[in-house]
């Protein structure tokens, strides 16, 4: 074996070694003591617990409803985005798509301010009504939890399978045009059969994040309502480990399963695809009246359930409902390290999710290079370790890494280096999805010319091709970034107080009630997470649904 292969072959291995180190071990460990030494309860103690039971089938029951309201609410913006042109479509489009790269604790600040008792909605109506109490409360306990994800998943499907139905060959619904096929028949036997594996692959995905939700259940469940994985988080705060480890195994298992299943379809998803660019799509004049009513109380009601959220955080970083007056006290507050605010939350969160992108964006590039392997099972190995962020407890790892790093090194009472380790293994799924999205999309001329030309593999790589995925590098460290500037459940298990970010400030203003100071924070993060969104608009060519 000569010397360029040995050196092509330890940069392959270089993120299966880190993500063994950093996840596998530190979960594995947690996992281990906790099941073998405790202290705390016994698997199986666990498994007869009335409390376990009642936390597994709240889980998988949320899961379920959220990802059947996300279904309902996002495949007819899919196909309406996928199939009809009109005027603002790739604005509307783009406005809807925020939310997903928007925080987690954000989304909750926006639908208390939304949906919430005395948000914008309950005020209306109390005005309306003449009452002083407040009517409605859409934000908080099983609903508003329901409604939270739906909100932060219904991007999942515009994107998934507005862009499986934008591949569909056009040549095959003209075929069934010409031969008298009705729009019915053409959805019913051409259209859904096309995106059924991406309907699957969106639900898949949401029912995942649901099921592996922290934040919005920690916030909203008001403590009547836990997840696995809030649950997790209680028993390592009462150091009942085996309750813990016990719970994150049946989590991991049930999500390696999930994780398992939506690669296998990202792979088995060929169907009858032809170039977007030519993607049959039709004018809303040429819809009826009664279509065109159903379209626009769609887009209406989408919006107000989209957008509605995060315009009501412009709201709550200037009202105050303590006083009942607009005030700027959030901002200045939010600058006064007096009052436990200060720039230093700002300052953590862009400096460890710079930090985060930077470390994604080289692993997700390795795995995206080894994903394209003739290697016999290298390819399947690699989308699994990719996936494999996405399906452990980020508790559990947070926890890990303390034992396993932060201890033996010293790192206790400063654990930074692995709060942006935490970051960084959230960020990978996405940069590797989008880096391996652009590198399909290079033409395999250039790369035989450069063989050709006597081109190493790692020449080839560097001079030939990360300089035509660019924009791929570019939308993938934007997802990691909005990934990492957000990201809570493991920074809450990790961080004292001078590493906090500006979610964890937010979440500890809500929980003191300090909702002025949470709005202005919310706020700062939401023009963030803007920019960097409008920086993924503006290079993936619309083509940021396949990061998914």
């Amino acid at each position: 074996m000569n010397r360029n292969r040995l050196v092509e072959y330890a940069i392959l291995s270089i993120p299966f070694v880190l993500l063994f180190v950093f996840l596998v071990l530190p979960v594995a460990s947690v996992l281990f003591q906790g099941l073998v030494y405790g202290p705390g309860s016994t698997f199986f103690e666990v498994l007869d617990s009335v409390v376990t039971q009642r936390v597994v089938s709240f889980t998988f029951i949320q899961a379920i409803m959220s990802t059947i309201l996300a279904l309902l609410l996002g495949l007819p913006g899919a196909i309406l985005f996928a199939k009809l042109r009109f005027k603002g479509k790739r604005y509307i489009r783009a406005l809807l798509i925020v939310p997903f790269v928007l925080p987690p604790i954000v989304v909750v600040v926006g639908f208390l301010q939304m949906f919430g008792s005395g948000g914008i909605i309950d005020s209306l109506l109390m005005l309306i009504m003449g009452s002083q109490h407040s009517i409605i409360d859409f934000a908080s306990g099983y609903v508003g939890i329901i409604l939270a994800h739906a909100f932060y998943n219904i991007p999942l499907f515009l994107l998934i399978v507005s862009s499986a139905l934008e591949r569909l060959n056009p040549e095959i619904e003209e075929v069934a045009e010409i031969l008298g096929a009705t729009a019915l028949q053409r959805f019913r036997r051409i259209i859904l059969p096309h995106i059924r594996s991406a309907i699957l692959a969106a639900s898949i995905l949401t029912f995942l994040f649901c099921f592996m939700s922290f934040p919005i259940v920690l916030a909203l469940g008001e403590g009547s309502y836990m997840t696995i994985e809030v649950q997790i988080w209680n028993a390592f705060r009462f150091f009942d480990y085996g309750e813990a480890s016990s719970l994150a195994l049946i989590q991991i298992l049930i999500t390696l399963v999930l994780a398992y299943t939506y690669m296998k379809l990202g792979k088995d998803d060929k169907g009858a695809s032809g170039p977007t660019a030519y993607s049959k799509t039709f004018p809303l004049s040429s819809l009826d009246a009664s279509m065109k009513i159903l379209a626009g109380v769609y887009l209406l009601l989408i919006l107000l359930l989209s957008i509605g959220p995060m315009i009501s955080i412009v709201r709550a970083a200037v009202w105050d409902p303590k006083t009942s007056l607009f005030s700027l006290e959030g901002f200045a507050n939010l600058g006064d390290p007096t009052l436990g605010g200060g720039f230093v939350p700002l300052v953590n969160s862009l400096f460890y999710g710079s930090l985060a992108t930077l470390f994604s964006l080289i692993l997700g590039t390795i795995f995206a290079y080894t994903q394209r392997s003739r290697i016999r099972g290298l390819p399947s190995l690699t989308s699994m370790m990719v996936l494999l962020p996405l399906g452990v407890s980020a508790i559990t790892l947070a926890y890990g890494l303390m034992i396993t790093i932060a201890v033996p090194l010293g790192l206790s009472s400063n654990p930074w280096p692995l709060i942006v380790i935490a970051q960084t293994l959230i960020g990978v799924p996405f940069s590797a999805r989008a880096i391996e999205i652009a590198m399909s999309k290079v033409d395999p001329a250039l790369i035989e010319q450069a063989d050709s030309l006597g081109a190493s593999t790692l020449q080839r790589l560097f001079f030939v091709e990360l300089p035509l995925i660019a924009p791929g590098l570019l939308v993938g460290a934007v997802f990691s970034f909005a990934m990492a500037i957000g990201e809570m459940s493991a920074t809450i298990f990790l961080a004292t107080p001078e590493n906090f970010t500006l979610a964890i400030t937010i979440y500890r203003d809500l929980a003191v009630r300090k909702f002025i100071e949470a709005g202005a924070a919310s706020l700062l993060l939401v023009a963030i997470c803007i920019i960097a969104f409008i920086v993924i608009e503006k290079f993936s060519e619309n083509g940021y649904g396949g990061t998914l």
